[in-house]
């Protein structure tokens, strides 16, 4: 599947993020193929969404929601989904960041409706900048993960480091959204992803 113009909406949902949204936005801002960057802020106490509106590029791709009442991540991703208009959606953490080129690496795959790519774990205390890592190359043939593996990769086992494939951001198809009636669980304000 590849991609001719920007076609990814990005959706972070924030709550007391102030300190790191701002590389978050940029991050996705910086990827030719998203079309919108849509921040949730869910009642933060600090200025998580006057930063988020500072982190503009003035591309007009930005958008910033600010919900009154804490109502959860899932809250704050299904009404982000549901006021955009891309035809992917990808959810980015506001303590996370798409290293560059990410989009471009997963629509040059085969055509799919939902995809996820490899995680980097990076310590808080790690000098310089981050988001100019340079990833390790993986396979590039895609592998199609099941719900047994995908659980099997979160399990914890002696000597064995997880797989953290709960961590995972995936890009999904709005179409395969809208045909399984797809949405976050919002009376889960912890593990709504997994």
């Amino acid at each position: 599947m590849s991609m001719t113009k920007s076609e990814v909406c990005v959706i972070i949902a924030a709550k007391n993020a102030a300190a790191t949204i701002a590389v978050a936005i940029a991050s996705a801002l910086r990827e030719p193929e998203v079309a919108e960057v849509v921040v949730v802020d869910d009642a933060s106490t600090d200025d998580t969404a006057g930063v988020a509106r500072s982190a503009d590029d003035g591309s007009g791709r930005l958008s910033v929601m600010r919900l009154d009442v804490n109502r959860g991540p899932s809250f704050a991703r299904n009404a982000a989904i549901a006021g955009s208009k891309s035809p992917f959606i990808s959810i980015l953490d506001a303590d996370d960041f798409f290293l560059e080129g990410r989009f471009r690496n997963l629509f040059a795959g085969a055509d799919w409706d939902f995809a996820a790519d490899n995680i980097m774990l990076i310590r808080d205390d790690a000098t310089g900048d981050a988001t100019k890592i340079v990833a390790p190359q993986f396979a590039a043939d895609p592998e199609f993960l099941d719900f047994e593996r995908f659980v099997e990769g979160n399990i914890s086992r002696r000597r064995v480091q997880r797989g953290e494939l709960g961590f995972l951001k995936p890009v999904i198809s709005r179409a395969f959204l809208d045909r399984h009636g797809l949405s976050y669980d919002e009376s889960l304000r912890l593990g709504e992803d997994y």
